[in-house]
This record gives C-alpha cells, structure tokens and sequence, in this order.
C-alpha cells in the first residue's frame, strides 16, 4: 500500500491469475523449438548420412520432431532413408521399393520389424507377402485373406473387378487381400456406370503386369539372399567343426588318448546348436579347457565311454 492505494493483486481470484500467467511467461522454450535453433534441417541430413538404418529407427523414436522429419514422405526423407540402406545393408539392394511403399518402411520389413505385423506375436514365423506389401504369420495371413475362386462362387464378386488387384499364387490358386476388395468392387462398378468399362480393365491390367514384374523382382532378390546367407552358414559351420575337431584330435593324442573314439565321447565337435555364429578366440580357448576336461575325466575311467554332452548342449 502506498499513498492509500494498493498495487498489484488484491483479491485471491487476482493473485490466483497472476501467478499463472508468470507462470506460462516464464516456461522455458520447447524441446523442438531448441533443436531446430541449434541444428538446421541442412546439418541435420548430413548427420543423418552417417547413421544405420537402425540408428535412425532409433532416433525417430526420441521426440516429434525426429519423428515428423524421418517418418515423412519428402525427397530428403526419402534419401536418407534410401542412402543409409545401401550403405550399410547387404539386403535389400534395389534402388527403390515396391509402389505404395516408402523407403522407411522398405527398411523395416526386410530388416528392423521382423515379427508379424499384425498379432506381434515373438514365436510365429513371419513371411513377407510383396502382393500385399506386409510381413505376417500364416495365420494372419489366412484371416486376412479370400481365395478368387471363393470370392467368385461364393459372393458372386464378377471376375472382371479383380483384374488390377496383386495376388499371391501358391499351387496356381490365387489369393488376394481382403481389404483391397471392397476398393476394387467400387472402381469397378463406377467404370461400369460411366460406360468405361473396357477402358478402366484394360489400365488395370497394365498396372498389375507392372506390380507383378515388381513382385517377381523382389522375391527374386529375396530368394538370392536366402541362398547367399545359407551358403555362408554352411562355411561357417564346415569351418566350426573342422578346427573343433582338429583340437579335439590334437588335445586327445597329447594325453594319450584314442583319437577314433573322440566322436563316441561326444567331445569331437563344438556344440553350436541351432544357432550359427562366428567364435572368436576366447571361444575356442574355451572349448580346448572343455576337451581337456573331458580328457582326463576319461582317462581316470580307464578309457570307457563317457559322453558328457548331451545333443541339445551348447555353450553359449
């Protein structure tokens, strides 16, 4: 109070106001507000240039702003995207995805989302489906599925109204999607009433000799890539059990053992299990000890079968 009058809030609705309007004035700045200040969208996509495809799943998982930029469907996006893949990645190798699928999501169902995309489910093996553009187990597939034969017979679709829709053919039946049906009915019965209904197959069937040669394109890569990777876990299993059991022989002759009953007593090979990987030093270090173990507890037993090992063993 001053001179008989008071200054600054005076009832408590007013001190109430006051306080939460200093409040909002005085909240610092955003998260996003911060980042586009200290890093322009220019050194953004050069950082970018250097990051995996997994570094920037990763990144565009940390606040909006990350998202909105690697999520969107611009040129840059799209290169960096599309950089990072053939940079880093064996597969896959083709300039650009399928039609109806960006670069990010080109990444993560070929590598990053290796799970069904629908149920999630962490035991169910997926399969990609390049007709449909999804990855699935086999029972999602069958509920999100209609053969033509049934959509024929059975709901009297007419077959004219599936001449632009990809399919998947195992054992020469063809297999569509089910949401994509109701679209093509549509367009179908529109060309219909217009009286352009030659003209509307005759595009579709152009557009879908273009997305089989694309499908074809992809399974044949995927097919390759199937094949690159079994032939190299063939090497690397060939290469496993041909030094394990040169130690196994070399350690079994220094103590005096019978080199030809190493495969009796289960200590010939590495155990590797279900699960090929490179080993490094410390693991045949490892094994050796392991051998050498096995050794001499049989030696102590006058030679006679031991097999410590059992078939599902592995040690790591």
């Amino acid at each position: 109070m001053m001179g008989g009058k008071l200054y600054g809030p005076t009832t408590f609705q007013q001190r109430k106001n006051h306080t939460i309007n200093t409040t909002i004035h005085s909240t610092p700045p955003s998260t996003n507000s911060l980042i586009t200040t200290i890093i322009p969208p220019e050194l953004y996509i050069k950082i970018c240039e250097h990051l995996t495809p997994d570094d920037l799943f990763s990144l565009s998982q940390v606040s909006k702003y990350f998202r909105n930029l690697l999520c969107s469907t611009s040129t840059a996006t799209q290169a960096i995207w599309r950089n990072s893949r053939l940079r880093y990645l064996i597969y896959p190798r083709c300039q650009t995805p399928p039609d109806g699928m960006d670069e990010r999501q080109y990444v993560l169902i070929t590598n990053l989302a290796i799970r069904c995309q629908f149920c999630f489910h962490p035991r169910k093996q997926s399969q990609i489906y390049w007709a449909f553009r999804v990855r699935c187990c086999i029972d999602c597939f069958h509920q999100r599925t209609v053969s033509e034969y049934r959509l024929i017979n059975h709901y009297n679709i007419p077959k004219d109204s599936l001449c632009g829709l990809a399919y998947t053919a195992p054992c020469n039946y063809k297999i569509y999607w089910k949401d994509d049906i109701r679209e093509a009915q549509e367009n179908y019965m529109a060309a219909l009433e217009s009286n352009n209904l030659a003209e509307y197959i005759k595009k579709q069937t152009i557009k879908l000799n273009k997305q089989l040669e694309q499908i074809e394109l992809q399974e044949w890569e995927f097919k390759n890539e199937m094949a690159r990777w079994n032939y190299q876990n063939t090497l690397l299993f060939d290469e496993i059990k041909l030094r394990s059991s040169c130690i196994a022989e070399e350690t079994a002759m220094e103590m005096g053992l019978d080199i030809e009953k190493l495969q009796d007593w289960g200590i010939y090979w590495y155990p590797i299990g279900n699960v090929c990987r490179t080993l490094t030093e410390d693991d045949w270090i490892d094994w050796r000890r392991e051998v050498e173990t096995e050794c001499s507890r049989i030696k102590r037993k006058s030679q006679k079968w031991f097999h410590r090992f059992s078939m599902k063993s592995t040690i790591y």
